[in-house]
């Protein structure tokens, strides 16, 4: 009997760790979206945001987002990768409720000319 007892133990154990561990591991990776060769990231934390621009070439991407923090004043933070880069950006006072990344071309003197957004993502829910 006390056999039974201590595998039975054993078992709820395992069953506690396992159930403990899958949640913690899905949401370890974050948010991302991507297109052509940029890319937006979020951790799981919801604490900063990166965004990246794979290729050095006429290409541009930022990303537009906001925070979860009602006090803010600003509406909305925005986030450019620099050419073939990456920049990160984060608030203080909040987690990024929601982000879109956008893309466009360099114009004529470079100048930036956006072509669209793709759809947002909600890491913090809607």
């Amino acid at each position: 009997m006390a056999s039974r007892a201590s595998g039975s133990i054993a078992l709820l154990v395992s069953g506690l760790i396992l159930s403990v561990a899958v949640p913690a591991s899905a949401q370890a990776s974050g948010w991302r979206d991507g297109y052509a060769d940029g890319s937006v990231t979020v951790p799981a934390d919801r604490s900063s945001i990166r965004v990246c621009d794979g290729k050095d070439d006429s290409h541009v991407y930022k990303a537009v987002w906001h925070n979860d923090n009602p006090i803010d004043a600003r509406k909305a933070f925005e986030v450019r990768a620099p050419q073939g880069s990456c920049a990160t950006d984060d608030s203080f006072w909040g987690s990024v409720k929601v982000f879109k990344l956008c893309y466009g071309h360099l114009g004529t003197n470079r100048l930036v000319v956006w072509d669209g957004c793709k759809a947002s993502v909600w890491p913090g829910g809607h």
